[in-house]
């Protein structure tokens, strides 16, 4: 009897995740479309003249946001997939703990003390854009809801 309930219990508190690499590619052009409006953020960010890579699996996808060269629009901040511009900083993460991390939901520092984040490059340069784009937390949340995804929501 009591396995039945654990077992419930551990249905209702899966974390949930995206079902394809083109999902989420999706998700993302259109959170960094959003983005991009937040002009004091981007301000910010292009301040730091920093290339920064997320490797994301489960499912795969690697998605570069380069503040350093200027894209075909000329403006600072594109979005790339599979891009071969050499970040700066690489983070690797799994897809769910990046659904986390652009909700707010994640504490940074304890994921990389279990190793649920990865990072190579500056660490410290690193932590220091999450207070730069702390206020894009708010719009991934958004962006999940107007594409039907309400059950990633956390």
């Amino acid at each position: 009897m009591y396995r039945g309930k654990y077992s419930v219990f551990l249905l209702v508190n899966e974390v949930p995740y995206f079902e394809s690499s083109e999902q989420l590619k999706d998700v993302f052009e259109e959170f960094w479309k959003r983005a991009r409006q937040n002009e004091e953020v981007m301000k910010k960010l292009a301040k730091s003249g920093i290339v920064v890579r997320f490797d994301i699996d489960q499912p795969e996808v690697h998605v570069t946001i380069d503040f350093k060269n200027p894209g075909p629009d000329g403006d600072l901040g594109t979005l790339a997939f599979d891009s071969d511009v050499e970040p700066e900083i690489a983070v690797w993460s799994t897809s769910e703990t990046t659904n986390k991390f652009w909700q707010g939901k994640l504490n940074t520092t304890i994921a990389m003390a279990k190793r649920e984040v990865k990072m190579d490059g500056s660490i410290p340069k690193a932590l220091g854009l999450l207070s730069k784009i702390k206020p894009l937390f708010d719009i991934f949340p958004e962006v999940l809801r107007d594409k039907g995804l309400d059950h990633m929501v956390l």
